[in-house]
Order: C-alpha cells, then sequence, then structure tokens
C-alpha cells in the first residue's frame, strides 16, 4: 500500500470501506475554517473569539499552501520558539488552540488522525504572582485616566475573569441584586456565572450602564470596548512606573488571596471566583503557601 506507514493506513481505511468527510481541500486552513464555523455555531462568543485569535495567529506563520499531511509538532514548536517574550501559560495557550482544531478534526471524521497527537503543550505558569495594597494604590496612581482605573478597580473589587471584565454589558448588570449575571452560553464551561459587586464596583457598574446603555461597559477614553492586547500594552507602559509587568489577572489572583486571608473558605471562595471545579483552588492557586505568618497563625489556632 506504500512506504509511508501513515498513508498506508489511511489507504487501509479507505479499502475497508471506512468513511471520512471531505474538505474542499487538505490545507491545514481550511480545517482552521471549518473548526471555527463550529465553534462559533455551538459555543459562547468569547470562545469563538479566543480561538479566533491565536489560530488566526498560527496560520500567519505557515505556507498558506501547507497541508495536513505536511503539519508536524515542528510547526508548531517553531512557532512559539519564535515568541520567547511571552509568559509560558501564553504559549500553551497558542499550543492548546491548534492542538484542540486538530483533535476536533479527528472527532469529526476529516482526517483519521490528528497530525498534532504526539505534540507536547508548554507546562502552565504558576498563577501566584499577588498585587500588595501599596503596589496597587501606586498602580491607581500612576493610571491618569478613568477608563482604565475604572476596569482596574473593578477587578480588583470582584476578582472577576478578564473576558468577564472586558465583555460585561448593560444587559449584565444587575443592579437591584448588586450583581453582573452572564447567561450559561456566554460564561466559561457552560453554566450561568454570577459576580457579586462591592459598593464601589456597584457604583462603577451604574455609571458605565448609563454611559453605555449597548455593548461594552468598559471603554477608553475614545469610546472603544477594551480588548486584551490593548490592556496588555497598557500594563507594558505601566511596567517603568510600577517595576514590574501586571495583568489583570494578577488583581483577579490577589482578590481570591484576600478573600482567604480574610478567614473565607475555600469552597466559598472557588464558588464566588466562578470555578466549575473548587479543587482548581487547591491545584492552581497556591498563594497562601507564600505566605509563612499566616500559616503559622493557622497552625496556632488548630492547636488551641
Amino acid at each position: 500500500m506504500g512506504a509511508d506507514k501513515a498513508l498506508a493506513f489511511a489507504r487501509y481505511h479507505e479499502m475497508a470501506g471506512e468513511p471520512t468527510l471531505k474538505l474542499t481541500n487538505d490545507h491545514v486552513a481550511v480545517v482552521v475554517d471549518a473548526f471555527l464555523d463550529f465553534v462559533e455555531l455551538h459555543r459562547a462568543p468569547d470562545t469563538y473569539r479566543w480561538y479566533k485569535d491565536r489560530l488566526q495567529a498560527f496560520l500567519n506563520v505557515i505556507p498558506a499552501t501547507l497541508t495536513l499531511r505536511q503539519l508536524k509538532p515542528f510547526h508548531v514548536q517553531q512557532w512559539i520558539d519564535a515568541l520567547p517574550d511571552l509568559a509560558s501559560g501564553t504559549k500553551r495557550n497558542l499550543c492548546r488552540s491548534i492542538v484542540r482544531c486538530m483533535n476536533w478534526a479527528e472527532e469529526q471524521g476529516y482526517v483519521l488522525r490528528s497530525p498534532l497527537a504526539h505534540f507536547k503543550k508548554p507546562r502552565a505558569g504558576k498563577r501566584e504572582e499577588i498585587v500588595s495594597a501599596a503596589e496597587y494604590a501606586k498602580l491607581l496612581e500612576a493610571t491618569k485616566d478613568e477608563a482604565f482605573k475604572d476596569l482596574l478597580t473593578v477587578t480588583w473589587e470582584t476578582g472577576a475573569r478578564p473576558q468577564e471584565t472586558l465583555r460585561v454589558e448593560a444587559r449584565h448588570v444587575d443592579l437591584p441584586g448588586e450583581r453582573w449575571m452572564f447567561p450559561a452560553s456566554e460564561a466559561k464551561g457552560g453554566k450561568p456565572r454570577i459576580i457579586y459587586l462591592t459598593p464601589l464596583a456597584l457604583e462603577i457598574s451604574r455609571r458605565q450602564v448609563e454611559r453605555f446603555p449597548s455593548g461594552p461597559i468598559f471603554r477608553n477614553t475614545d469610546g472603544i470596548a477594551w480588548t486584551t492586547d490593548a490592556t496588555n500594552c497598557r500594563f507594558q507602559t505601566l511596567k517603568k512606573k510600577i517595576g514590574r509587568k501586571l495583568c489583570l489577572y494578577h488583581l483577579r489572583h490577589t482578590w481570591m488571596n484576600r478573600l482567604l486571608l480574610a478567614g473565607t473558605d475555600s469552597l466559598t471562595v472557588s464558588i464566588l471566583a466562578g470555578h466549575a471545579d473548587p479543587t482548581m483552588l487547591v491545584k492552581h492557586y497556591q498563594h497562601l503557601s507564600q505566605n509563612p505568618e499566616f500559616l503559622r497563625g493557622q497552625a496556632r489556632r488548630a492547636s488551641a
């Protein structure tokens, strides 16, 4: 059937009458387009945008005529190796996007086996960076426009995910209930997401809803909705004044740390943070392991 093992098996399955779906051609870009059409139809808009941005970045660095047979793990490895300034977690997410796309193609029957089946994704970065109260005050002081300051404040106050603060609209804001409510179709994990607001976050939400009754309520000084790239650029600019590069996720992690230090049990923190699995707090957010003073106090309480 041929010297190439993969082609031989493909020919075998064809002869055995095992059906495979047909694409217009076998270019990687065609599979990516088919995958994105599926995600847009069956997943939340934020999920679609997440995949679209990362998969487009991959398509930008490979030949337009690269086929599925030609696609190899080294194409992905070379892609992320050419981005040395990105955090390990960001690199992992880039890899996740194309690996998931190819796995989907296998699941749907477009290919017999994903060409990236053996690719090893980078390890996820540790989510343990905490922003002190003094550093947060310095961050606000260095931020001159109220538009970005509102975004920072609401994230600090609520612990919302960046994609939630960037995408929240007036229709999500329940002012009487003092919360944001995302339906399952728009929330991570496919379950309704409720974010409870502190008095300060509620006041900011009320003001922004009045200004922007439709579309995202958090926008820059030009009235354009904040994006991940725009916020990252702003944090990069603030790096010189703060002393290190921060991001909105650092504020979310710090919020969880503050709740735990205040004595809130980990299950409640996980629920408020919107974790689908409460054990995620233990697996990925080891903030308190870096605070021996707190642990010492807890140990003394246990023996009291």
